[in-house]
């Protein structure tokens, strides 16, 4: 070998040997290291269209924060590209400390460092602290741990948050409350819980609320479910159609411009703040028996081992519209036109792409929000908004119809989310 390109050799080793030197310390996940998606590339930052999954480790599984790592792929495949811990304190006067009950510092260093290696970041939800809370040691104890984030409701609070984090490498990110008058700095985003506050499903109710989110010019994080809220499946629920309800707020929660927010349980409607019901699998004890983790009938629908086996479930639902959220960039950008068929008690809205075409088609999201199903039209609402099309070609709906639907006519069952694409 030339001796030249031996030292160039024995130079690269060494460069590769102090890069992992320096980055030995490092704690938990390093939000800008090699690994994550989109290093090293000029792509959009994480938190502008992401899906935050929050959980709570008392309720999520028996084993707190070892549980959580240990379902990490469950989240993953929701989409999530964050995971939003809530109530990991002992009590409201030690923001410091963590619960003892879900675990240890060490417990959540290995779910950072776990959630990392699938390209999920953990934020931490601080709600409201107590006066006199010293802010900046309470940032830094947990940034200096890896987390990236934190979601708070003070706007004060919020504007010195986000100093502090943005003195640390990588994308640190603060979610705060909408409106958040007061603050010089806006939080990355704003959380908006105004479809959690609708308890009638019906489209004069949710289309008013949902033009207002798509009208918003801040990067919202919207939320249906959350702590100290009623669950929308007892919210909304009307006991016979409970699922195919769900999956019409999941469209709306999902197919908007916003970032999404899914409470730990609502994927496969949950209606109380019970632990998440598993159902399978099993986790060895210590003396080496077996049990299941929160054990629920085999028949129980609302448990994750029955909807996994269900292709038509909720929870997989939810996963299809993750998928699409993600992939779609006419549901991330593209802006929304509300249509007017409060009459027919249906939901629907237009997402149109800049210079739409046939390669480029606008969406159509359609809900049908009555227990009969509904005949429609929408030529009409297209010529108005000058849209050429004749049918919609199907891109994923909630129930096992198949085939395109014409604009003149289309029936859409009782609880059904259609969304299609507008061809010509």
């Amino acid at each position: 070998m030339p001796i030249n390109r031996t030292k160039a050799l024995l130079a690269l080793s060494l460069a590769c040997l102090l890069t992992l030197a320096a980055s030995a310390p490092a704690f938990a996940q390093m939000l800008a290291r090699p690994g994550w998606a989109g290093f090293g590339q000029k792509s959009e930052a994480w938190w502008k269209h992401p899906i935050v999954y929050e959980v709570d480790p008392h309720g999520f599984s028996s084993e707190g924060l070892k549980g959580i790592a240990q379902r990490l792929d469950y989240i993953h495949s929701l989409g999530a590209d964050a995971i939003l811990l809530t109530h990991i304190e002992p009590d409201d006067a030690h923001p410091q400390a963590l619960d003892p009950a879900i675990g240890t510092l060490d417990d959540l260093d290995d779910l950072s460092r776990t959630a990392s290696s699938r390209n999920m970041r953990i934020l931490l939800d601080l709600g409201t602290l107590p006066a006199g809370t010293d802010l900046n040691s309470l940032a830094r104890l947990w940034l200096n741990r890896g987390l990236a984030g934190f979601r708070i409701a003070n706007p004060q609070q919020a504007d010195e948050l986000r100093k502090i984090a943005g003195s640390y490498i990588g994308e640190r990110i603060i979610i705060g409350d909408l409106n958040p008058a007061g603050g010089r700095q806006q939080p990355q985003l704003l959380l908006d819980a105004s479809l959690a506050k609708v308890t009638q499903l019906s489209a004069a109710a949710l289309r008013p609320v949902i033009e207002a989110i798509q009208s918003n010019p801040n990067s919202l994080l919207l939320a249906t479910d959350g702590p100290g809220i009623a669950r929308s499946a007892a919210r909304l629920g009307d006991g016979q159609h409970n699922f195919d309800i769900a999956k019409v707020l999941a469209a709306a929660l999902l197919t908007n411009r916003a970032s999404s927010l899914i409470y730990y349980g609502q994927e496969i409607g949950l209606a109380s703040d019970a632990p998440m019901p598993w159902g399978t699998p099993v986790v060895p004890t210590p003396a080496g028996a077996r049990k299941p983790a929160h054990p629920a009938p085999a028949n129980d629908p609302v448990s994750v081992a029955a909807q996994e086996a269900d292709h038509a479930s909720l929870l997989n639902w939810y996963r299809q519209l993750s998928a699409l959220h993600h992939s779609n960039r006419t549901l991330s950008s593209a802006p929304s036109t509300m249509l007017h068929h409060d009459d027919q008690n249906v939901l629907a809205w237009v997402r149109r792409p800049e210079g739409a075409s046939l390669k480029n088609p606008p969406l159509v999201v359609i809900c049908n929000l009555s227990a009969q199903p509904v005949h429609l039209s929408l030529k009409n609402d297209m010529q108005k908004l000058h849209l050429r099309g004749n049918f919609l070609r199907t891109v994923i709906r909630s129930d096992k119809g198949m085939g395109p639907m014409t604009l003149d006519s289309m029936t859409i069952p009782a609880f059904t989310v259609y969304i299609g694409e507008l061809k010509y």
